[in-house]
């Protein structure tokens, strides 16, 4: 199953760079952000946020390591949910810190894949979806500020 994680994301990047190419062979102007340092393009900030997703977040999560996932998000990160009747949830970081046991985890394995980032200027929206026991979906939407040079998560939305 996690074949077909990785296959996602490589058919993923594949498209956007083949769009990515197309659109500089075409003499389309290329985009510049207001306030996105000279030095850093868009392609590598994607990098950055995606490397800090997977080295702290989704790794925390699969190893029960809270304190990775507290590393990514700021104190005030809030958890949000909708039951099936729509009732919200909601789940400060400290909170979620006291119901995160990793000697009682509540699956056995986990995959994930980065779905999209979708970033303007110093703020990002991840789309993550994971297979929680090779049987059930989950998605996260991860709500980024880049902070101090650094992607944090300040809102994150589970479905």
């Amino acid at each position: 199953m996690k074949a077909i994680f990785c296959n996602c994301f490589i058919a993923l990047f594949l498209f956007f760079a083949s769009v990515s190419s197309a659109n500089s062979h075409n003499g389309a102007p290329s985009r510049i952000n207001p306030g996105q340092d000279e030095n850093t393009g868009a392609f590598e900030e994607e990098v950055l946020i995606k490397s800090a997703v997977e080295d702290l977040y989704i790794k925390g999560l699969e190893s029960r390591n809270f304190d990775m996932i507290t590393e990514i998000c700021i104190p005030q990160t809030l958890l949000m949910s909708a039951d099936k009747e729509g009732k919200l949830h909601v789940t400060t970081l400290e909170r979620w810190s006291k119901r995160f046991d990793p000697e009682n985890p509540p699956f056995k394995h986990l995959d994930s894949c980065i779905v999209k980032i979708d970033r303007e200027g110093s703020a990002a929206q991840v789309k993550i979806s994971f297979l929680v026991d090779s049987e059930q979906l989950v998605t996260d939407f991860l709500h980024m500020l880049k902070i101090e040079g650094k992607w944090r998560i300040v809102n994150i939305i589970d479905y």
